[in-house]
């Protein structure tokens, strides 16, 4: 399958941007991979509340050494499992139970739980943030208060309340509903664009300024258009990313850190940055300079990832993508100043286009996921995994975290990867033995050929493994094995090269977690075990006099052990003398 992309269409007469067509402005494709991935089943999570299939929305990880992993039915069930045990599915426990934990829970096709995130002093008794988890759910509106949360009122009318929750964990390792405070409600206007996932930097040192803050994903509010401007309105929270302390604090609920709006007058200071429709999902990337990705789900064209700034203006509903955004449902290219402008673009964007017989049909969202960091998959380290979860075949893209630019200027849109602004790829699945998208999976699964939707989400595990999840067949699966790419093939474009070559010795060295810069093996170094491992797949074998004297001429080690390295070792040494000699 292959999916259009977005361009840009401008007026030459005149310099004066024409509208671009409604549901199909562009031509640009996206390319599946050369090489697979293949998807592998781990655990069944059970039906929930009577239910032919549990509602898997987000996972999470508790900084205890164990490994576990919890993955939280949007209904309201979380569950435990060891991914690392022969049986996981021996290992499933209930953690807790939100829709009984929780009076008044709300759960609807986009309410429920939401988010789940574990303090990352959970594991240190010495701490105030020991055995505390946290939670992003739902309560019906008018619901009694638990404890003093700050509130922040719906726009006009009330469908239900978007809930930042705290619960203590027990010894038994199960969720203490006792426990249960308030630290924000939300009024939220309708049923969807409301709380998403919440986090904690997994970057953030102990000693630094953002460790401990909670970071908090908040939709527009619902309804087309976001018709109450809330995505631009810093009074209110919504159509932004919060972030707080969440612990209490001398009679309040939690603490506001040195936001970027701050003691500025009506506005709420909780905002880390705003301008977002729905930032259903973000991640931070735990290897390279530590980047947030915010997954923002469209409206009329187009579905982004932008990278997270303190202080952002991403430009909803001002801006879609990099375009001028309209309620016709129509696109319009940017002003010829938008360089200067106060928003935030994204780095990546992919467009809704029915017209284009490659492109995905149907409905389209947005569905972030992880950077690849990890020993288990080297060849997908340093990629950020994104999907669609939309009536579609459910893809899953990648594009390396090299090729993601901050930029301010899209005057010629068409040169950026075809508007795509970085060069995506659609990962081809492989499931037991057999190429299929992930919605085929989902299909056979449940003996349903009509099956219409994905509704993907991942997860990532302590050890960087990364996991899919879906809302329908309650089988959690994980990405074990890339078939097509031998170890040296840095850039992934089939073939081991001077290319590879000249990369690994630009990066030899380096603490590095990236396939990209040379770590083939996923140790986290980029030494001569990689060289080794470029070597032994160099055309002609590791003993080609060419790849000898290019080792020579950029002073890389002789990999080893091995006999094939002894023969390129004994020709290294013969291009070297034959120099000196020279």
């Amino acid at each position: 399958m292959r999916l259009g992309f977005v361009i840009f269409v401008v007026c030459c007469a005149a310099g004066i941007a024409s509208a671009l067509p409604a549901g199909n402005p562009i031509n640009a494709t996206i390319p599946q991979s050369s090489w697979t991935v293949t998807v592998e089943d781990v655990v069944t999570i059970p039906n929930s509340f009577g239910s032919t299939e549990p509602r898997m929305e987000v996972m999470a990880s508790a900084p205890d050494g164990t490994g576990r992993l919890y993955v939280a039915d949007q209904r309201g069930k979380v569950w435990r499992f060891d991914p690392a045990a022969a049986n996981p599915a021996s290992t499933l426990f209930q953690f807790g139970d939100l829709s009984t934990a929780v009076a008044d829970f709300n759960s609807g096709f986009q309410t429920g739980v939401r988010g789940l995130a574990f303090h990352p002093d959970f594991d240190d008794n010495t701490k105030a943030g020991y055995r505390k988890v946290y939670t992003a759910h739902s309560r019906n509106g008018f619901a009694p208060l638990v404890g003093n949360p700050v509130i922040y009122p719906s726009p006009p009318g009330l469908n239900h309340d978007s809930v930042v929750g705290e619960f203590t964990v027990l010894a038994n390792g199960t969720i203490d509903p006792t426990s249960y405070r308030e630290l924000m409600r939300i009024g939220q206007p309708a049923g969807d664009h409301n709380i998403g996932q919440i986090t904690f930097n997994p970057n953030a040192s102990p000693t630094g300024d953002d460790y401990g803050n909670l970071y908090i994903t908040l939709g527009d509010g619902g309804g087309p258009n976001d018709p109450n401007g809330l995505g631009q309105d810093l009074s209110a929270p919504h159509g932004a990313i919060l972030r707080i302390d969440p612990l209490a604090s001398g009679g309040d609920p939690y603490t506001i850190p040195d936001n970027p709006f701050v003691g500025q007058a009506n506005t709420a200071e909780e905002i880390w940055a705003y301008g977002l429709r729905n930032p259903h999902r973000l991640t931070f990337d735990t290897g390279g300079e530590g980047a947030m990705l915010i997954a923002d789900i469209g409206q009329a064209n187009v579905e982004e990832i932008n990278l997270g700034a303190a202080g952002a203006n991403y430009g909803w509903s001002d801006r879609e993508g990099a375009f001028v955004f309209n309620t016709s449902a129509a696109l319009d290219p940017l002003p010829a100043g938008h360089a200067s402008d106060a928003y935030t673009y994204p780095v990546v964007q992919y467009d809704h286009d029915p017209n284009n017989d490659n492109a995905i049909t149907g409905s389209w969202a947005v569905a972030g996921g992880p950077v690849g960091r990890g020993a288990g998959v080297p060849q997908l380290n340093g990629m950020y995994l994104f999907g669609d979860f939309g009536t579609n075949s459910g893809p899953v893209f990648a594009v390396d975290m090299d090729h993601i630019q901050q930029r301010d200027d899209f005057s010629n849109l068409s040169s950026l990867d075809d508007g795509t602004l970085a060069p995506v790829v659609e990962l081809q699945l492989v499931h037991n033995g057999q190429a299929k998208s992930f919605l085929q999976i989902i299909r056979d699964e449940l003996g349903n050929p009509g099956q219409s939707r994905t509704d993907l989400r991942f997860g990532f595990g302590d050890d960087g493994t990364i996991y899919l999840m879906n809302k329908h067949d309650g089988v959690l699966r994980r990405l074990s094995l890339v078939g097509g790419l031998v170890d040296g093939d840095s850039d992934r474009d089939g073939d081991v090269d001077q290319f590879d070559l000249f990369r690994v010795a630009a990066h030899f060295g380096a603490a590095d977690q990236s396939w990209r810069h040379g770590d083939f093996n996923g140790d986290g170094v980029i030494d001569t075990i990689d060289v080794g491992l470029l070597a032994g797949n160099w055309p002609g074998g590791p003993s080609s006099p060419q790849l000898a004297g290019l080792l020579d001429d950029l002073g890389l080690p002789v990999p080893e052990p091995g006999a094939g390295a002894c023969v390129l070792m004994a020709a290294v040494l013969a291009v070297r003398r034959a120099r000196r000699r020279g």
